[in-house]
């Protein structure tokens, strides 16, 4: 049997030297291994920040187109708090009938452009507007009329139109009407009689009552 010699210790035999090798060879295999598994989970780590990047819903700039207001509802009669501000309901021409909803109809029998004549403090003589204003009872109950407003505005800008104490303005002189019956009111309004292309009239019959809009040019 052969030897190897060792300065230090002696002649190693060929048995312990094949150990050794052996165990070399055996952690040198455990090394190699723990390597290749850490490679692994490095690779399958960075493959899955990949995939999750590449999923990952990508972000859309915000639509900020406008959308349409939604419908005005149908008015359906004077609101149960009279503090609150009524819906107006959709324009209608100056000759054509306007409905609140509960069986309420207006219409403007007669509007014509005047020569407004001043009566009182605070009025001014000049072009103005009359408009009769005519509302039915359709409901099952009186309805009252104490409360009622008639507004005009004119231009493009609706302006606000001054009311006018005109001998000719006779504004509704009753307070309640009875259901199927009917009342007329006449409304003066100073209005540039340049300004008349377009002419809106908005009538309130009744505190929180829907308003009805009557618009066009008068001449």
């Amino acid at each position: 049997m052969t030897t190897t010699q060792n300065p230090t210790k002696g002649p190693v035999p060929d048995g312990a030297r094949t150990r050794r090798r052996g165990l070399l060879l055996a952690i040198a295999a455990v090394v190699l291994v723990a390597a290749i598994v850490a490679l692994v989970l490095v690779l399958n780590r960075d493959n899955g920040t990949s995939n999750a990047s590449a999923s990952a819903p990508t972000s859309t700039a915000r639509d900020t187109s406008v959308i349409p207001n939604p419908p005005t509802p149908s008015p359906t009669g004077p609101t149960s708090d009279v503090d609150a501000l009524p819906t107006p309901a959709a324009e209608v021409p100056l000759d054509s009938p306007a409905a609140v909803g509960n069986g309420v109809v207006a219409s403007l029998t007669s509007i014509e452009g005047i020569q407004g004549t001043a009566n009182g403090p605070g009025n001014v003589a000049g072009p103005a507007i009359r408009v009769t204003v005519h509302v039915e009872n359709g409901t099952s109950a009186p309805i009252t009329l104490a409360g009622a407003a008639i507004n005009m505005y004119f231009g493009a800008d609706a302006t606000p139109a001054s009311p006018l104490d005109d001998p000719s303005a006779r504004p509704f002189g009753i307070d309640m009407i009875a259901p199927g019956q009917s009342a007329d009111g006449v409304y003066v309004f100073s209005v540039p009689a340049d300004q008349r292309d377009k002419v809106t009239v908005e009538v309130g019959y009744e505190a929180g009552a829907p308003l009805l809009l009557f618009s066009g040019p008068v001449r």
